[in-house]
């Protein structure tokens, strides 16, 4: 299910790789016609990307009844995305730094690490359950 207003886009998702796609597709389009930068832009898709991944992976378990829930909206002066999914949620703070010596060779981590930086802010809500970032947009 997708719902495009003015200003925003949901969209509701079964936890499967094609459902992944639609909503990379769906964001780069809403986002185009809303005249975002295009390196702005980039970032969004990919940190959004990267939080449904986590959704549909860890919260979900990749079972395709289980559903994400995306919201994308464009303000005067601010991007924010959401991911939330169907899972039990987790504790951010109890997971390790990705870039410390002894995790270094591990899997898993980085693209919370990539949030980080790349998103204003990155909030963690519902238990874990929802992944919400704001991005400034430029003057």
């Amino acid at each position: 299910m997708s719902l495009r207003l003015e200003n925003a886009l949901t969209l509701e998702v079964a936890s499967t790789y094609e459902a992944l796609d639609q909503v990379v597709e769906e964001a780069q389009a809403f986002l185009a016609t809303r005249k975002v930068e295009a390196d702005l832009a980039y970032n969004v898709v990919l940190l959004l990307s990267e939080a449904v991944t986590n959704a549909m992976e860890h919260g979900n378990g990749w079972d395709a009844r289980l559903k994400v829930a995306v919201t994308i909206s464009v303000h005067a002066n601010h991007i924010e995305v959401s991911a939330q999914d169907e899972g039990p949620g987790f504790d951010a703070s109890a997971h390790p730094d990705p870039f410390a010596e002894h995790n270094m060779l591990k899997d898993g981590g980085r693209g919370r690490f990539l949030m980080r930086k790349l998103a204003d802010k990155l909030f963690y809500e519902e238990g874990g359950r929802r992944v919400r970032m704001v991005f400034l947009t430029p003057k």
